[in-house]
């Protein structure tokens, strides 16, 4: 008998529903599975398990302590999720029936998908042989397929190691760095809890850092010359591309400088004016690639406005629909073996997108189709199964059209085009004026995207190198930089992606170019919707806006937390544990080791008052807070009193008495009663003996 585990209930239910056609037998539902024959089929919900909370661990981690940091569990532990209890044990008792023999792996196709049914049999320590099988779709043809190409789960070990990693890594940042953090900023007068996430929070100092170059952008105004020169075949529109007479941005600051080449223009020979260089490149470009998640989701974003997890939660809808494959992948190419289904699908498509199948050809065969570029996925396509437009939502549908539109690119032509480059020299004056066209021979695929197409190409006129040209007009244009675009959440996920883009340290960011950046596919909508549920960033008409919290943070954070290069590294490291080229106990020390650095450069910080108007303690810089005592009367009080012993002072008039000792000038004066009343003498008591009487409500220094 075999026992298949499915990740959720939906998957357990369509392979439920193709083994019983396959076996001719009906679906039986009982509590928590369904049986067909000798085959029963249960599910997750996800994770059943999680990793144990400090306090878990140990009751001395309730209080939050930094004298309790870091914590470093000598064991990590898993423990079952309250409300995933019953179902862990329906299926503890399925692996545990005599009758199984086997146990079929159904996660996702993906790390993630990996660990979560692998811990729940590790929890249950079952020691029956487990087969996995790979589910790209959830269509009845790619079920199929998949029951007959089964693979041993041991083949996915070191994957399952780098899911742990990853697991244990994320648990040691967030418990500790969040804890550390919070402690930090409940002194500086900010009662919330401080999210640090491994990926959370480079990426939000991303939006803190872009803000920070809009505040200090400066415009710069500066000029280029348009220049127009007549040729017996027609006309031809330059620039000039003098680059020794710009700055080191490559900008034109002076205007008379472009004045005084207008006036060289006008008494120029035409002899003096000729083409220096023409050339002719025949270019061919491919077809665009299918999608993966996140090119899904920047493209989405910036045609529609479609937030990145409003993408996958439609994915996520059209692939339970069984309209289109796995969501989730990080990968935009396909096995050759899903040619085979080209045809019955672009035959799907003839009642939504009639005439752009009229021109696909089967005879074309797009680099799309390469093996070697499949990792656990393949890009997102559609399915065999022809999609039902009447049960889909506007945005749905639009979705489902730019997947279905880059699966029909790959049986259109190559676009094929001349790219025409000419060059104008001055002779007299040494002037160079440049000229580029594009002349297309076959639209080919692009013919698709044409309305998102609005280039607006240079006709080139019929010339050759040699020829002369005479001078007929010329504009002097002014322009401003702009400083850099705010990050919507479409942007800020592709800088996820490509986070070589942002690292300053050439090393690292050469490194970078090969890695899949920080985050997942299947995490970094959830990221960025976390950082602006969280506080730490604002959404306003689809830009992105850092808070106060997350600028105030990025100023204290250590760099190896939020700065990208670290993180992209880690995740450069996951693959190689996956690959088997990297020792896991090698990263779990980096972990460690990491860890306790930034909990103890967070122990030396002295930071500021997070709120401008509050009071900060003269002996630590913590904030201090206004509270009232038993008996009535009001005190103001360090927030850091794990650490600082003398932080409490009195109040008048809601403000705290903050006077320094006038003898041992180190201490400062406190109010106390006394047998004959109010006093104030100096804290560094025994050591200064300085005492006051009290004068409505302070010391009476004469």
């Amino acid at each position: 008998m075999k026992l298949f585990i499915a990740e959720k209930p939906s998957m357990a239910k369509e392979i439920a529903n193709v083994v019983s056609e396959i076996s001719n037998v009906k679906i039986k539902k009982n509590n928590g599975y369904f049986t067909i024959g000798d085959n029963i089929i249960t599910w997750q919900f996800g994770h059943l398990l999680e990793l144990k909370s400090p306090e878990q661990i140990d009751e001395i981690y309730k209080q939050w302590n930094f004298n309790t940091l870091p914590i470093i569990p000598k064991i990590f532990e898993k423990i079952i999720k309250k409300n995933c209890i019953e179902q862990f044990n329906i299926i503890k008792s399925l692996v545990s029936n005599n009758k199984v023999s086997t146990i079929i792996h159904a996660g996702d196709p993906d790390r993630e998908g990996e660990l979560l049914i692998r811990e729940t049999l590790y929890k249950i320590k079952n020691q029956k042989p487990v087969k996995r099988i790979l589910l790209n779709a959830l269509d009845s043809k790619s079920i199929k397929l998949a029951l007959t190409n089964l693979k041993d789960d041991a083949i996915f070990d070191n994957l399952y190691k780098s899911a742990e990693a990853r697991c244990e890594a994320d648990w040691l940042i967030g418990m500790n760095l969040s804890r550390a953090y919070t402690l930090l900023m409940n002194r500086a007068g900010y009662d919330k809890v401080i999210n640090i996430g491994r990926v959370m929070t480079p990426t939000m100092c991303l939006v803190v850092n872009r803000e920070h170059d809009i505040n200090a952008f400066t415009p710069t105004t500066h000029y280029k010359l348009e220049v127009d020169f007549q040729h017996p075949n027609g006309l031809l529109k330059t620039k000039l591309n003098n680059n020794d007479l710009a700055n080191d941005k490559g900008y034109i600051l002076d205007k008379q400088i472009l004045i005084n080449i207008q006036n060289d223009l006008i008494n120029t020979n035409p002899e003096n004016i000729l083409i220096s260089k023409y050339d002719v490149v025949l270019k061919k470009e491919r077809q665009k690639l299918p999608y993966s998640l996140s090119k899904l989701q920047i493209e989405a974003g910036k045609k529609y406005g479609y937030s990145p997890q409003k993408v996958l939660d439609i994915c996520q809808e059209l692939y339970e629909k069984k309209f289109t494959t796995y969501p989730r992948s990080d990968c935009d190419y396909l096995p050759q073996n899903q040619f085979d289904n080209a045809y019955i699908i672009l035959e799907n498509f003839k009642n939504e997108f009639p005439t752009l199948v009229k021109e696909c050809s089967l005879d074309i065969k797009s680099p799309a189709w390469n093996d070697k570029k499949i990792t656990a996925h393949h890009a997102i396509i559609p399915t065999t199964l022809k999609v039902n437009k009447s049960i889909l939502s506007k945005e749905c549908f639009n979705i489902y059209t730019m997947i279905a539109l880059s699966y029909i690119a790959q049986f259109y032509p190559v676009h094929t085009y001349n790219q025409t480059n000419i060059e104008v020299k001055i002779l007299d004056k040494n002037y160079v004026f440049t000229a580029t066209g594009k002349t297309i021979l076959d639209i080919g695929w692009r013919k698709l995207y044409s309305s998102d197409d609005n280039n607006k190409e240079n006709l080139i006129p019929n010339c050759k190198e040699g020829d002369n040209l005479i001078y007929l007009a010329s504009n002097i244009t002014e322009n401003i930089t702009k400083p850099p675009k705010r990050f919507t959440t479409s942007t800020l996920l592709e800088a996820m992606k490509n986070i070589n883009k942002y690292v300053v340290n050439p090393k690292y960011k050469n490194l970078l170019k090969t890695t899949c950046g920080i985050g997942t596919e299947a995490t970094r909508a959830g990221i960025i919707d976390k950082l602006i549920d969280k506080g730490f960033l604002e959404l306003n008409k689809n830009n992105l806006y850092p808070t106060k919290i997350s600028i105030y943070l990025n100023n204290i954070l250590p760099k190896g937390i939020k700065e990208p290069d670290l993180t992209a590294i880690w995740e450069d490291w996951l693959t190689q544990i996956n690959e088997g080229t990297l020792d896991v106990n090698k990263f779990n020390h980096n972990q460690i080791a990491l860890i306790k650095n930034a909990i103890d450069f967070t122990k030396t910080l002295k930071i500021k008052s997070f709120n401008e108007s509050s009071y900060s303690c003269p002996y630590c810089n913590s904030s201090l807070r206004l509270i009232t005592l038993k008996d009535k009367s009001k005190v103001w009080i360090c927030l850091n009193k794990d650490n600082c012993k003398k932080g409490f002072f009195s109040n008048l008039n809601n403000k705290p008495v903050l006077i320094s000792c006038p003898n041992c000038k180190t201490g400062y004066l406190k109010k106390r009663k006394g047998s004959k009343g109010y006093f104030w003498s100096c804290d560094n008591y025994p050591t200064c003996k300085t005492t006051f009487s009290d004068k409505n409500g302070k010391p009476a220094i004469k």
